[in-house]
């Protein structure tokens, strides 16, 4: 059968055509028709649709991607957009930007997605599209948008891994500016990847604290990442330039100062140098502004610093 509808009213193509579902309602008539009602959100739109039927998308639950196809312009029935139906989009594609899609309610500051989003914006296709393939489960971007880079480091609150990871990839980015040897789109994307697997690395306990998931204390973040991206590549054949794949699982991989025993490899490429400092930097800079007194002296310890860090006095104003 032929599918007459469009992902845009004929009267609004500005609006987007993929949304992250906030929530779907169904009620039936005396027909056994069904009338569904779901809130749609983006940032640069948000509404409520309406459609029937006569089944509901088992698929469709909080969260998911779907979108909303139209049989013509857009037409109001008492407060919602009247859609043809609504789509599930299992399929990652390169043109959404996820971070456009994180809902209201996710305890994580506009203006740090607006920054992850302007990163990932930048890149080249094949990069925007694995990322998003990696993120295009909901429950997975949710926690990667919303939880902790450690539990009792650097970055350790809401939201946490995702302002390290923004840090992290801007100035990677800054860095790889001035050094034409670095090919800057890989080492960024590196960047916005490197503590992706921390996703599943963390749980909510019962009393609101983080603890360790099962896949944190048996794989780790580095190798839970390294599997997603094999995987993302080989199940939807994303192309990366040649040689990138192997440079990229590289960087990931890679730690700065193991020792040779443990069969791990130190950073090798310009671009897995760069993510190393600037991680560290990153990691460092958090605790730094944490523990340093408001004023000269010592700061506090912490055992991821190894010390107290101490404060120089302000110069005097003349």
């Amino acid at each position: 059968m032929t599918d007459l509808t469009h992902p845009c009213p004929s009267d609004l193509p500005m609006l987007p055509q993929i949304y992250r579902l906030v929530s779907v309602n169904s009620r039936a008539d005396a027909t056994g028709c069904l009338h569904h009602t779901a809130h749609l959100f983006h940032t640069q739109a948000s509404f409520k649709a309406c459609w029937s039927s006569r089944q509901l998308d088992a698929r469709l639950r909080s969260g998911v991607l779907v979108s909303p196809r139209w049989s013509g312009p857009g037409r109001s029935e008492n407060g919602c957009l009247a859609i043809a139906r609504l789509v599930v989009l299992e399929r990652p594609v390169a043109e959404l930007g996820l971070f456009q899609t994180a809902l209201p309610g996710w305890p994580v500051e506009p203006a740090l997605l607006q920054r992850a989003h302007r990163l990932w914006q930048a890149l080249p296709v094949s990069h925007r599209l694995l990322l998003n393939a990696l993120f295009w489960d909901a429950e997975r971007f949710r926690r990667f948008c919303t939880g902790p880079s450690s539990m009792e480091g650097h970055h350790h609150d809401e939201a946490g891994n995702l302002r390290h990871t923004v840090e992290v990839a801007e100035q990677v980015r800054a860095l790889a500016a001035d050094r034409a040897y670095v090919d800057r789109d890989l080492a960024v994307l590196a960047a916005l990847l490197h503590d992706a697997g921390k996703a599943e690395e963390y749980r909510r306990r019962a009393d609101g604290s983080w603890g360790m998931s099962d896949r944190g204390r048996l794989i780790g973040h580095r190798t839970t990442v390294i599997e997603w991206v094999a995987g993302a590549i080989a199940r939807w054949r994303i192309r990366l330039p040649a040689g990138h794949e192997m440079a990229l699982l590289h960087i990931l991989a890679a730690v700065a100062h193991a020792p040779a025993w443990m069969g791990l490899r130190e950073p090798q490429t310009p671009e897995a140098e760069l993510l190393s400092l600037a991680d560290r930097l990153s990691g460092t800079d958090d605790l730094m502004q944490r523990l340093l007194p408001n004023g000269a002296g010592w700061g506090a310890y912490h055992k991821h610093l190894g010390r107290r860090p101490y404060r120089v006095a302000a110069p005097e104003l003349v």
